[in-house]
């Protein structure tokens, strides 16, 4: 029985000369395994519409637990961002976190137009590298479950601050006061830790301190519809790369895990800045 999907190609493995498995993200079937005979062939009319990042039409069939490609059809093949190694390298990234969080045979629509969002606008240099994979980022954890709270002080329900103590490991914030007290609360614990009977948790908190544009460059990230993710600016640079590196912090500390194609992105980005 053969079926249509659309998806993007977010990884590939080359199995032998002319074959490869790819990890293609579906809206209505999340995350599929499927096998392309003879697309690594030049001539073969899957090479165009298998390449990584590539928005496809496939149409596949099921054999033994495994799906085989009989056809595809390019949609898009975002072949702007490999006009730039900054560019591609974000895509890189982008790609490997969303074949991590996605999930096999669930609605991954939102991931799925994110990921495809973020093509686009690095494709088309809408916005600075850095701000994209700060808003993936915060989508992206949104999207595995562990969206932020964002809308008040976890402590004392204030929003408007003149800076912001983020917890990454919790997703909240708190004013300065209710994070003094918070952090007074939980050294007196620590003091009971040789007690007898005491019970103490550590908590293991990593704490951001952000100003106020970059906590409302996340809110915007967050809250915000998917089409409207990048309207946003950040003018200052160092606004933009305190966003960029809050949204890394969030997303990796939730994820537990390190991306080689993040440090190589980071990589690009520091020759490049040097360039500059």
């Amino acid at each position: 029985m053969t079926e249509t999907i659309k998806g993007v190609v977010l990884r590939e493995t080359a199995i032998g000369d002319y074959d490869k498995i790819m990890t293609v993200l579906t809206a209505d079937r999340g995350k599929l395994s499927v096998f392309a005979r003879g697309a690594k062939r030049l001539k073969s009319p899957l090479f165009t519409a298998t390449q990584i990042f590539s928005y496809s039409e496939m149409t596949i069939y099921r054999s033994a637990n495994h799906y085989y490609l009989r056809s595809a059809d390019l949609i898009e093949n975002f072949y702007r961002m490999r006009d730039y190694l900054e560019g591609s390298a974000l895509a890189g990234y982008i790609a490997d976190v969303a074949a991590d969080i996605a999930v096999e045979n669930q609605d991954e629509t939102e991931l799925l137009r994110l990921v495809l969002n973020c093509f686009h606008a690095i494709s088309m240099r809408k916005k600075p590298p850095m701000q994209i994979k700060g808003v993936f980022e915060l989508r992206a954890a949104t999207s595995a479950g562990f969206m932020p709270n964002l809308v008040a002080c976890a402590g004392c329900g204030n929003s408007d601050l003149e800076i912001y103590y983020f917890d990454v490991n919790d997703g909240v914030f708190r004013c300065e006061e209710c994070y003094r007290t918070e952090a007074l609360i939980a050294e007196k614990l620590a003091q009971r830790q040789s007690e007898p009977d005491a019970i103490y948790q550590t908590t293991g908190q990593t704490i951001a301190l952000i100003s106020p544009s970059v906590f409302a460059a996340m809110r915007f990230s967050v809250y915000s519809q998917a089409q409207r993710i990048f309207s946003f600016e950040l003018k200052d640079k160092q606004t933009l790369l305190d966003f960029s590196k809050v949204a890394e912090n969030y997303l990796l500390c939730h994820l537990e895990k390190n991306y080689a194609t993040l440090e190589f992105f980071h990589a690009i980005n520091d020759v490049s800045a040097n360039i500059k």
